[in-house]
């Protein structure tokens, strides 16, 4: 966490300082641990819920075991998303680290390419996850200007 987005309570305004004990640090960095995991773990729950929301007004089918797995993978990633803002390690930030390349085009476009291959064995042709509409729909709404996110797989829609 960064300290310019920490506010300090002004030590000026203390009105008894007797009642003002020293900070133990170890004492305070458990404090900070244990506040940070459940701010992530908090913010994580509600993403969880609105997204398994979305999925069941979508009609997905959300009680299969596949579901679950999938789900639970996206969660995991997004747990360690918030965590590396943090400053905090997750595994989840490994398996990035490791199949996600970011490239800078010349116009200062990012992409983002998934490379499956580096944690499975099976080879796939990239293609754009998002549709068209979607891509246009989260740029316009991302502060990430010109991010766009390119896996290494085609989907199997013969499902």
């Amino acid at each position: 966490m960064a300290d310019d987005k920490i506010v300090l309570f002004p030590t000026d305004k203390i009105v008894n300082r007797e009642n003002v004990g020293n900070v133990n640090p170890e004492h305070h960095q458990k404090l900070v641990e244990e506040q940070t995991k459940e701010f992530v773990e908090g913010t994580v729950d509600d993403i969880a819920y609105t997204l398994l929301d979305k999925f069941i007004n979508a009609g997905i089918k959300t009680k299969e075991d596949t579901f679950m797995r999938d789900l639970s993978l996206v969660i995991d990633s997004i747990r360690g998303l918030i965590y590396r803002d943090f400053n905090k390690y997750h595994p989840a930030q490994a398996l990035a680290d490791k199949m996600v390349q970011i490239k800078v085009q010349r116009n200062g476009q990012k992409n983002a390419k998934l490379d499956y291959s580096k944690v499975i064995d099976k080879k796939h042709k990239p293609h754009a996850p998002l549709s068209p509409d979607v891509q246009k729909e989260v740029k316009d709404l991302s502060d990430m200007d010109g991010i766009e996110f390119i896996p290494d797989f085609e989907p199997d829609n013969d499902k």
